[in-house]
C-alpha cells in the first residue's frame, strides 16, 4: 500500500477517534468510517492491480480519493439505516487530501528559493500564494503528462 493511503487510513482512524471524544459533534456511526476505509482499501487493490488504468489516463490518486470521499458522504445521507455523520468528519478527512499536493507544490517552491538564493522577504504574502498556486498548477500539468507517457510505455511493453 502506498504512503499517501496508508496516511489516509491512519487520518480516518484519528477522525474517528476525535469523533468519539467530541461532545460538540454527533458521534458518527462507525460503518461511515468502515466504509472509507474499504473504498481505500480497495482503490489500492485497483491500483497494485492496474484495473483503474485500462484504457483511460492515468488519474491522479488524489481525485480518486475525493471522489470516494465524497461518493460515502452521498451514500450515508441517502441510507435511511445510518444516522447521516456531520459534515466535518468528512470535511477533515478530505482536508488532508487536499494537503498533500499543496506541501509539495510548498516544498517544491521553498526548494527553487533556496537553490536559486532568492530573497521573497520582501513580497507580500498574496504574490507568494498567487506563485505558489501557479507552481502548484503548473506543476500538475507537468505531473500528468509524464503519468501518461509512462502509462504509455508501460502499456506498450506488454
Amino acid at each position: 500500500m502506498s504512503n499517501l493511503l496508508s496516511t489516509i487510513l491512519k487520518t480516518i482512524d484519528a477522525v474517528q477517534s476525535k469523533n468519539k471524544k467530541s461532545r460538540k459533534v454527533e458521534t458518527a456511526d462507525p460503518s461511515v468510517f468502515d466504509e472509507l476505509r474499504k473504498q481505500v482499501k480497495d482503490l489500492d487493490q485497483d491500483y497494485q492491480g492496474h484495473n483503474m488504468q485500462k484504457g483511460r489516463k492515468p488519474k491522479p490518486i488524489f481525485d480518486l480519493l475525493k471522489k470516494i470521499i465524497d461518493g460515502t458522504r452521498k451514500a450515508n445521507k441517502k441510507d435511511p439505516n445510518v444516522a447521516t455523520a456531520d459534515k466535518s468528519v468528512f470535511d477533515e478527512i478530505l482536508s488532508k487530501v487536499q494537503k498533500a499536493p499543496q506541501r509539495q507544490a510548498s516544498s517544491g517552491l521553498k526548494k527553487i528559493v533556496e537553490d536559486y538564493n532568492l530573497d521573497i522577504g520582501r513580497l507580500p504574502q498574496e504574490t507568494i500564494v498567487q506563485i505558489q498556486d501557479q507552481y502548484q498548477s503548473e506543476l500538475q500539468a507537468l505531473n500528468q503528462k509524464y503519468a501518461e507517457g509512462i502509462h504509455k510505455m508501460i502499456k506498450q511493453a506488454r
